[in-house]
């Protein structure tokens, strides 16, 4: 997995590239996400529209990343989203947890709002 991050005012946009299926690959993320709650970022939006799949490891690290945020007061908002990758998130119940936006500047507004 290749981690791309662009601060946008209060909020960080994480755009992940290439397909993600197993817990090494998984990992940057959420020790990303860590490292911005210790500068002080609370709002984050992850960008899937670069990776065709993530497999179950990446379900364990956006929920531990949502705890982590959400401990701080902080929220998560996902972008690219697939019909495959939303699947998944629905027959997990996590399509309930994490709210999908459809493009990354409205998800950046929709921290705004």
């Amino acid at each position: 997995m290749h981690l791309d991050q662009d601060i946008r005012g209060d909020v960080a946009v994480l755009t992940v590239s290439r397909a993600v299926t197993t817990g090494p690959d998984v990992a940057p993320l959420h020790e990303g996400i860590k490292g911005l709650v210790r500068d002080g970022i609370r709002k984050v939006v992850v960008d899937f529209s670069q990776a065709p799949w993530f497999g179950s490891a990446m379900l364990g690290v956006l929920i531990a990343s949502l705890m982590t945020l959400r401990g701080v007061g902080g929220e998560i908002r996902l972008v690219g989203i697939t019909d495959r990758m939303g699947s998944v998130l629905t027959v997990t119940g996590l399509d309930r947890v994490f709210q999908k936006v459809d493009t990354v500047d409205r998800a950046v507004a929709s921290f705004k709002g």
